[in-house]
């Protein structure tokens, strides 16, 4: 992966929006300007950047023209600051989900997203989610030039100094261990500089004779608070049912009172409590999605009451359809039909 002058480093995350050229050029020119004042001082940082954006102002391939003027290497800026880069897949892909994770996971600590009021770019549902959760977890978040040019002369120095992550930003899920973990999926070196975070797609596990193999799938189990109490009377109902998969995710609130409810699987280690669904565990749960690790998600969705982090869940919904052999179960009367003419029968 190459040599790292500097053990840990604080993680900006940039992104701009994809249908507006002024913000991209916004984001270029402002990158030549920081270079040009302190490359020490960026070197503090490393760069967390969506793929869309990359490949637009720092790519191999962003070439000078056009209606967008990437970022110039006249004087070195793009080689400096795409080798202080990250690079994760494009928005389509789930780049924002990823980089969402990385703020729920306390990991990024500065976000700057140039977005343009003139689209509805900045209203999709995983920016929305991304900006939520960036103020619930006192990201700094800086959405102009003018906001990061002060940033830069007034704060980046003690922020260079708060929240240090090892770089470049693998990503570790639910049950990777704490010492001598693996990556469920890592940074990979670019040519000429740089990383690139890109998951890979993964079979569904199944058996000899190619039907599913529940027992190396993992079940995610999510409900709205209205929805919880139904939740926990499905997972009792269907408790054997569920005990033979490999893992259970649950959003906090959900997870604990499964547990308490359901012995077999609370006692038998099988269920994972990320955060709560407003706290970020929709984020968490829709990145092991993306990444290949979780198979089936079975979600109570309350029709009836709206719900203040409603763009995470929609998030998750979007993450299934990214990848689409995910088993989505979306309601309780296809979850307990799924349960007792697909799953029984395995048993």
């Amino acid at each position: 992966m190459g040599s790292q002058p500097e053990a840990k480093r604080t993680f900006v995350a940039a992104l701009a929006s994809h249908d507006n050229d002024d913000v991209n050029n916004s984001l270029s020119r402002l990158f030549e300007r920081l270079y040009k004042e302190s490359p020490d001082r960026l070197r503090n940082f490393h760069f967390v950047v969506t793929g869309g954006t990359f490949n637009r102002i720092l790519a191999d391939d962003a070439k000078t023209g056009g209606n967008i003027t990437p970022v110039s290497d006249n004087e070195g800026a793009r080689s400096f600051i795409r080798a202080n880069t990250t690079c994760l897949p494009p928005r389509e892909e789930g780049g924002v989900t990823l980089l969402s994770y990385l703020v729920v996971q306390r990991r990024c600590s500065v976000i700057w997203p140039f977005f343009t009021p003139l689209t509805g770019h900045w209203l999709t549902p995983e920016n929305l989610a991304l900006m939520r959760l960036c103020d619930l977890w006192h990201v700094k978040r800086l959405m102009n030039r003018g906001s990061v040019e002060e940033w830069f002369t007034r704060e980046a120095e003690t922020d260079a100094k708060r929240n240090r992550q090892p770089w470049p930003p693998n990503l570790y899920l639910a049950d990777d261990e704490e010492e001598g973990r693996t990556a469920a999926c890592n940074a990979l070196p670019l040519r000429n500089g740089g990383w690139r975070i890109k998951p890979e797609a993964q079979a569904l596990p199944t058996t000899n004779n190619g039907e599913p193999d529940f027992r190396r799938m993992t079940l995610a189990l999510i409900a709205h608070d209205e929805m919880k109490s139904r939740m926990v009377e499905f997972a009792v109902d269907f408790e054997r049912e569920l005990s033979i998969f490999d893992r259970i995710l649950t959003t906090g609130t959900t997870g604990r009172q499964v547990e308490d409810a359901t012995p077999k699987l609370g006692k038998g280690g099988k269920i994972y409590r990320y955060h709560s669904g407003p706290k970020g565990g929709d984020i968490e749960i829709a990145t092991e999605i993306l990444l290949g690790r979780c198979h089936v998600v079975v979600f109570f969705v309350d029709p009836l009451n709206p719900h203040p982090h409603i763009e995470d869940i929609r998030v998750v919904f979007g993450a299934c359809m990214i990848r689409d052999q995910v088993r989505m179960l979306t309601n309780e009367m296809q979850a307990r039909e799924w349960m007792g003419r697909v799953v029984r029968k395995r048993l």
